[in-house]
């Protein structure tokens, strides 16, 4: 490669890296916190309570079935000694499929309450993003970062200023 070529890719490559460096100068970024967002608000303390309730009564009703599963167990120990080994290994196997139907039963409960959830809390997140969106257009930002992962690992970790930090903003478009 001849020495006018290098110069002239140098010159496009320090051009180019320039030009990437006003670009990202010029990006407005801003962090929320929506976990504490979504802490603040009353209408998930009342998703909560809904969710509660049905996890109480799911609790109940589980436990009824729980402990007629074991006494259906405990009758079937102390009949044992008085059944031939073919009525002890199909009594054996309906106990099996008690078990994992309560276990099914237990696992579409909770799939239930999950859904319920997600429903319920649907419209808030809704209602957050829109908060959101509005504080980014009045603030003229780009992006507007999540400051954690949902298991409360941090994404932001340095913020040259408070004022990127936009969840009261947020928080006060909910109120």
């Amino acid at each position: 490669m001849n020495i006018s070529r290098k110069i002239t890719l140098a010159i496009v490559f320090i051009g180019a890296v320039f030009s990437f460096q006003e670009t990202v100068a010029q990006v407005k970024i801003g962090y929320t916190n929506p976990a504490r967002i979504l802490s603040e608000l009353p209408e998930v303390a009342e998703v909560d309570q809904q969710i509660e309730s049905m996890i109480t009564e799911s609790d109940e009703e589980l436990a009824q079935r729980a402990t007629e599963l074991q006494d259906i167990f405990t009758q079937y120990e102390s009949s044992m000694g008085t059944l031939s080994e073919q009525e002890r290994m199909s009594r054996e196997e309906e106990l099996i499929e008690l078990n994992q139907q309560f276990e099914q039963d237990r696992e579409a409960m909770m799939n239930r309450i999950r859904q319920r959830r997600s429903e319920l809390m649907a419209p808030i997140i809704e209602r957050m993003n829109t908060a959101m969106e509005e504080v980014a257009e009045e603030m003229d930002l780009d992006l507007i970062l999540n400051e954690g992962t949902s298991a409360g690992d941090a994404i932001v970790f340095f913020a040259n200023s408070e004022e990127l930090d936009v969840t009261d903003r947020i928080l006060e478009k909910l109120q």
